[in-house]
């Protein structure tokens, strides 16, 4: 499910950084949830040591 009030208030930068984009995912998965993490997100997260989060998924 959508979380509308997130997305309008947490835009991904237009040209992100790879940090940029792992933070953004990472705080996505928490609160939205939406839409599964890329899998290159997920490598690099795992790559630097953190869990993945799992994907927030409302009943």
């Amino acid at each position: 499910m959508l979380n509308r009030d997130w997305h309008k208030t947490y835009r991904m930068p237009e040209h992100p950084t790879l940090d940029q984009r792992v933070d953004w995912h990472l705080a996505h998965a928490i609160a939205c949830g939406c839409r599964e993490m890329p899998d290159t997100i997920k490598r690099e997260i795992e790559k630097r040591g953190l869990a993945v989060p799992e994907r927030n998924r409302p009943n």
